[in-house]
């Protein structure tokens, strides 16, 4: 995960997240999570609590979660009908592009990066991220 945060400029962050959205690592890139995305994070955390990790990872973490049950949900759906598998979900939202890698064993690989970037190269890390995690999952 970290080369594609390490290659591309533009990522945000990635994680790696179980079926159920959970995660289970993640790393950060260098560019900023848009200004309003910080806002909406603070409304998923109770203010007597605070945010026990910094702001950006925690929105990489919470985005991350969302497409992963949708993901299975299409993936199983596609099975039932013989329509073959899902590799790679691409998204866009507002000013982020988002890119998840389905992995072995029910993993997801979720990416998130400022937009305008290169969808091409950044997919291109994504899926070498990918198979170096499928390679450690064996």
């Amino acid at each position: 995960m970290q080369v594609v945060c390490d290659k591309v400029p533009e990522v945000i962050g990635a994680v790696l997240c179980d079926q159920q959205g959970e995660s289970i690592v993640s790393a950060l890139g260098t560019a900023d999570a848009p200004p309003e995305a910080h806002d909406k994070a603070k409304e998923h955390v109770p203010t007597q609590m605070g945010l026990s990790m910094p702001v950006g990872e925690f929105l990489v973490r919470l985005a991350g979660a969302e497409p992963c049950g949708l993901i299975r949900q299409l993936q199983m759906a596609q099975n039932e009908r013989g329509a073959g598998t899902l590799d790679a979900y691409v998204a866009r939202y507002a000013e982020i592009d988002i890119i998840v890698e389905q992995l072995p064993e029910d993993l997801y690989l979720f990416v998130a990066l400022r937009r305008p970037a290169s969808i091409g190269r950044t997919r291109f890390f994504t899926r070498q991220a990918a198979k170096e995690l499928e390679v450690f999952l064996e």
